[in-house]
């Protein structure tokens, strides 16, 4: 949207109902005032004798009004279609503008009112017209949009144009080898033990790439693309194995087993392998919340991961609790692209994400999810989970993945049902668990944002009040 405007002028349209209802409409339009935006409305203009039906139509003519803004009740609506009364006129007029006039734009419907039922009310001849909903829990959210269209303010960006999946290009008829081979170990519960054999005695990253060679960054990357066959393998695993009773204790015993080999590795091979862990968790958190294992994701989130030390000394700690370097790969996929993304690492995991069983919006809410888990369910913790793909969500932050989630908590039924998830018995369990976030939201929450955006990562608390937690049926 490139029409900025600085000061706008609107006017309001609706129909005289109950007292109670004009007050609300009052309080509409102050708070458009108060928010600079000039506001026509009878109440304020219009004098004893004055010709109404005049009034209206100079007000919706009128080339400095910007906006005229309908708020649609049971009342407007069905004057509108008998084209009776005061709106009934004024309608004659706006759908004349809205079906002949090219700034149909001009025109905005606002749901203002709805009937017992939760349905709205809108005239015919608007059905099919783009409108704005203050009757619902996200008015307020609303409330910013419309403000944003009336200032000629862009609500939504247009992504940068991402680079070809490489998932388009695989022949889904022809396996990798590995893969087969996975596949035919599922029958003799080895596929793990099997898995974590081929990476081991895998050679990638131990390539010779030399620093002064120009298709240097290309090699890296290219390397780093051989290990997304064992990524790929381990996400089949997953998905084939997650109702295993021997599942919880062969997955955690195979990222304890890889964790421990991986820090002798060195370099690149390190990276590349420190980043298969760190993807295939979230893929694992990804699958059992698509099939509502809560009570698995809970363990692997909060138990103890035991590490060999570098003195021969064994260390518990929790899966995330570990920087994420990933420089030498980061920095090749910038140059390549000539970007300075936000997360190189990210950026390639969002490129190869593994469709269609997961969807880009299933892997950024369980990062999302993770992050917000591990400040919930881990007390006093240095760090967090880190959810370096919060900036590569295709929702924005009005439309975020975790707000679906987060909403459904409104309902005791849904609480209820994922009450595992948070290791509660009760609602009041519940939110005791969220107020200790408070602690976390106001000294700590600024750290977990990339340098380069304004946004830090989603909380479940950006969509719902403690208190509207199980109030719900």
């Amino acid at each position: 949207m490139n029409n900025r405007i600085e000061h706008p002028k609107v006017f309001i349209s609706y129909s005289w109902s109950s007292k109670e209802y004009e007050e609300k409409v009052m309080d509409f339009a102050v708070r458009l005032q108060g928010d600079g935006i000039e506001v026509i409305i009878d109440k304020w203009i219009m004098q004893p004798g004055n010709d109404t039906i005049n009034f209206m139509e100079k007000c919706v003519k009128d080339e400095n009004v910007n906006f005229v803004l309908m708020l649609l009740d049971k009342k407007y609506a069905n004057k509108a279609d008998r084209r009776s009364g005061g709106v009934g006129i004024e309608t004659q007029i706006i759908s004349n503008e809205v079906y002949n006039n090219i700034e149909q734009s001009k025109f905005i419907p606002i749901v203002f009112d709805r009937d017992e039922n939760g349905n709205i009310y809108v005239p015919i001849y608007l059905k099919s017209k783009f409108h704005y909903d203050l009757t619902q829990d996200n008015a307020d959210e609303e409330y910013v949009k419309l403000v944003k269209q009336i200032y000629g303010r862009q609500i939504y960006y247009k992504p940068k144009l991402g680079n070809k999946p490489k998932w388009v290009d695989e022949n889904l008829n022809n396996p990798s080898a590995l893969k087969l081979k996975v596949l035919q170990k599922e029958k003799n519960i080895k596929a793990i033990d099997f898995l974590i054999e081929e990476i081991k005695k895998s050679k990638i990253g131990e390539e010779d790439i030399k620093a002064d060679s120009e298709e240097k960054n290309k090699e890296i990357i290219e390397t780093y693309n051989k290990s997304l066959e064992y990524r790929n393998a381990l996400i089949e695993i997953i998905w084939n194995r997650y109702e295993n009773k021997d599942f919880l204790d062969n997955l955690c015993d195979f990222y304890e087993n890889i964790k421990n080999w991986n820090k002798q590795n060195k370099g690149l091979k390190q990276e590349i392998w420190d980043a298969f862990i760190h993807e295939t968790f979230i893929y694992l958190i990804a699958i059992l919340f698509k099939f509502r294992q809560y009570k698995l994701i809970n363990i692997f989130i909060t138990k103890s991961y035991f590490q060999q030390g570098y003195t021969d000394n064994i260390t518990n700690m929790h899966f995330y609790f570990y920087s994420h370097n990933y420089e030498v790969i980061e920095k090749a996929k910038n140059e390549i692209d000539d970007q300075n993304y936000y997360s190189g690492m990210a950026a390639i995991w969002i490129e190869n994400i593994y469709e269609p069983k997961i969807s880009k919006q299933d892997f950024t809410e369980a990062d999302l999810l993770l992050h917000n888990l591990s400040i919930l369910l881990i007390s006093e913790q240095r760090w967090y989970w880190f959810p370096i793909t919060y900036v590569y969500s295709e929702n924005s932050h009005f439309n975020s993945s975790l707000k679906d989630f987060s909403l459904r908590l409104k309902s005791k039924y849904e609480v209820n049902k994922m009450k595992e998830l948070f290791g509660i018995e009760t609602v009041e369990e519940l939110k005791r668990i969220f107020s200790s976030m408070k602690p976390f939201i106001e000294n700590k929450r600024e750290r977990y944002r990339f340098t380069m955006t304004f946004e830090s990562a989603d909380l479940i608390t950006d969509f719902i009040k403690i208190e509207e937690i199980g109030t719900l049926n």
